[in-house]
């Protein structure tokens, strides 16, 4: 008997998006959720010149299955943190950019999947929660680290520790959200930025992503030379070569394919 659809995989024009598809259950990560997900991630991602996360419903996602949780008391939650970080380290692995569409609510894993994109788009209507210590839990996903990076040490404790929901305002007010638009127009713009990043330089896009997840936000001698070295190699790369003479011909570049 085949499990559930829990993440629904399309491909188009390089995108290769991941809509969670379950939402007469908010999106709820359970075992199959984290099956699907990590297939994704190392079979149809590894291939995307940018990578598209979406749901469908009311919310982006609410958390863990607590009703299952609940049903196999005897069964730990730290397997199913675990199933779902295997697919959160080939996410976070991909050269591929990352785009998040939130809609709704993302609380619990849902708010940690969120936080692994690269470009985080939210509706109008998004919010956001931690939502482990209201029912005794600590946060899984790498929350504890995305979380404050994204909002400063003194935010995420309020939130962690008060499980006080942000705003949509409040996440592009502080940094955590890319972008806000309205509910209805989350999609089509979600998809709009997948599309343009998909149509880019890929290596260039990617080695980017790389040299900022490397800096960590933290300016030091050895990541001014990384980027000395990384210009460097895009400038004599046919990318680098096809853009710059695009822009003295004063034309569209025409970059090369993926490699």
């Amino acid at each position: 008997m085949s499990e559930p659809e829990r993440i629904r995989v399309e491909q188009e024009a390089g995108v290769c998006r991941l809509v969670f598809a379950s939402p007469e259950r908010h999106n709820a990560v359970d075992h199959a959720f984290g099956r699907q997900f990590h297939a994704a991630l190392t079979g149809p991602a590894t291939e995307a010149r940018c990578v598209e996360i979406v749901a469908e419903g009311a919310n982006f996602c609410v958390g863990g299955d607590i009703s299952g949780f609940a049903a196999e008391p005897d069964r730990s939650l730290s397997e199913l943190a675990e199933a779902i970080h295997v697919g959160q380290r080939a996410l976070l692995d991909l050269a591929a950019p990352v785009v998040v569409g939130v809609n709704g609510w993302a609380a619990g894993i849902g708010l940690s999947l969120a936080l692994c994109g690269d470009v985080i788009v939210l509706g109008a209507g998004a919010k956001l929660r931690p939502a482990y210590t209201a029912i005794g839990l600590t946060p899984d996903g790498g929350m504890t680290a995305t979380l404050t990076g994204a909002v400063g040490r003194a935010r995420a404790m309020d939130m962690f520790l008060t499980n006080a929901p942000m705003s949509s305002a409040e996440a592009l007010g502080s940094g955590l959200a890319s972008r806000v638009v309205g509910d209805d127009e989350l999609r089509l713009a979600t998809d709009g930025i997948a599309e343009q990043i998909a149509a880019g330089p890929f290596a260039a896009l990617a080695a980017t992503k790389r040299l900022v997840r490397q800096a960590g936000g933290v300016l030091t001698d050895a990541h001014l030379d990384a980027e000395a070295a990384s210009i460097g190699e895009r400038g004599s790369s046919p990318e680098g070569r096809e853009g710059i003479a695009a822009f003295l011909e004063k034309r569209r570049p025409s970059w090369p394919p993926a490699t």
